[in-house]
């Protein structure tokens, strides 16, 4: 019921997550860990995704799109976060099993509940409303990913191509639909951006015909890459259209809309098969993109939107550590041979400065949480 404290939840799950996304760095420089690497890496996974990022857009779409949580809506919310513990737990210890799968389903059918209660309570411009909507319709269309997960294994299709499909489905919709969306929304709101109904149709055009650029995974035909390079180009256009209204606004805005490009240019660049083989022939430089999107985007953006004041020094820790671990996936050869240390001990250091600064940053923000009471009580 103390929506400010809610904060707590992701900020220590983001915590959580990137100790887990370090302990698999440290366990691939040769050292021992007790449990499953690959268990690790799904719970990890899992945590970043929904007990960090998707708590974190939630929480900030609350606040800035309706008047105040309600009762029921936040013990949902309090009950989402046990199926994140708990779904962290199984994962680490069963890996994809029976109780990772009880507690993910669970999460996800609480989910539903909570998003048709924010969608009877939004509040604000038709626009924008409009966006927040558009990110809830993406959370419900990615769930049908998991749903074709046990259809495909009940028909023995687990080694297709289309089962990689369907994590791929649930995922582009995750975190380039909804996750995309509200960031989108909250940053129109932000600048007071003058949005109309056209761009936003261009844009959900765009986001759907870019799940394109997954299916270069499984399959290979020329319309793959068109339609893929439709959809980037689409959303490159709409936010290029943006940029006046951005460049005079405050620097870290204008930071998270310069970052937003650049990810809609690399999905440009994703069009063109050589740099789409790149992605789908090296496992780092998928890595190097994912881990862009996340720790160069929506952390950023996350971190600014909290409002609470954080030091130049920390942010300048963050961004080097970022940036080494990119150049380290990306050039991994040649950064071994320039500094004569394995691949794998570069990342684990690139990744213990990313480890240190998050903690430090999350730590801080969540010892100056107030005890402000939101609550709506009708």
């Amino acid at each position: 019921m103390f929506l400010k404290k809610n904060w707590i939840y992701p900020l220590l799950f983001g915590i959580i997550g990137a100790f887990l996304g370090l302990l698999i760095r440290y366990a691939f420089t040769g050292a021992t860990v007790i449990f499953s690497i690959k268990n690790i890496l799904q719970a990890h996974s899992h945590v970043i995704l929904l007990g960090f990022l998707f708590n974190a857009l939630l929480i900030m779409i609350w606040i800035n799109f309706t008047r105040a949580i309600d009762r029921i809506s936040y013990f949902l919310f309090v009950a989402l976060q046990v199926c994140v513990a708990m779904m962290m737990v199984a994962f680490i210890y069963q890996g994809y099993a029976f109780f990772s799968i009880l507690f993910s389903t669970i999460h996800l059918w609480i989910s539903y509940i909570l998003l048709i209660r924010l969608w009877k309570r939004l509040d604000g411009s038709n626009e924008t409303i409009l966006l927040v909507k558009i990110g809830i319709f993406f959370h419900f269309l990615s769930s049908l990913g998991p749903y074709a997960l046990g259809i495909l294994m009940a028909l023995n299709m687990k080694g297709s191509p289309w089962y990689q499909q369907a994590v791929f489905f649930y995922l582009h919709f995750q975190f380039l639909g909804i996750y995309f969306v509200w960031m989108l929304a909250l940053l129109v709101k932000k600048v007071k951006l003058n949005l109309n109904i056209k761009q936003i149709l261009i844009i959900v055009i765009g986001l759907i015909f870019l799940y394109a650029h997954s299916l270069d995974y499984s399959f290979n035909h020329w319309l793959i890459q068109f339609f893929g390079g439709f959809g980037s180009l689409l959303i490159f256009a709409v936010l290029l259209r943006f940029w006046s209204s951005f460049k005079n606004f405050d620097k870290t805005i204008r930071y998270i809309y310069y970052l937003m490009l650049i990810v809609a240019l690399i999905n440009v660049a994703g069009s063109f098969p050589y740099f789409a083989n790149l992605a789908i022939n090296n496992r780092f430089i998928l890595i190097a993109w994912l881990h862009f999107l996340f720790l160069g985007l929506y952390i950023p953006f996350i971190w600014v939107f909290i409002n609470k004041k954080i030091h130049i020094g920390l942010w300048l820790f963050y961004v080097v550590s970022v940036l080494a671990s990119e150049l380290f996936l990306i050039f991994p050869g040649y950064s071994s041979n320039w500094f004569s240390v394995s691949i794998n001990d570069l990342l684990f250091f690139s990744y213990l400065g990313v480890f240190l600064s998050l903690t430090t940053v999350h730590i801080n923000l969540i010892s100056n949480l107030n005890n402000e009471i939101i609550l709506d009580r009708e």
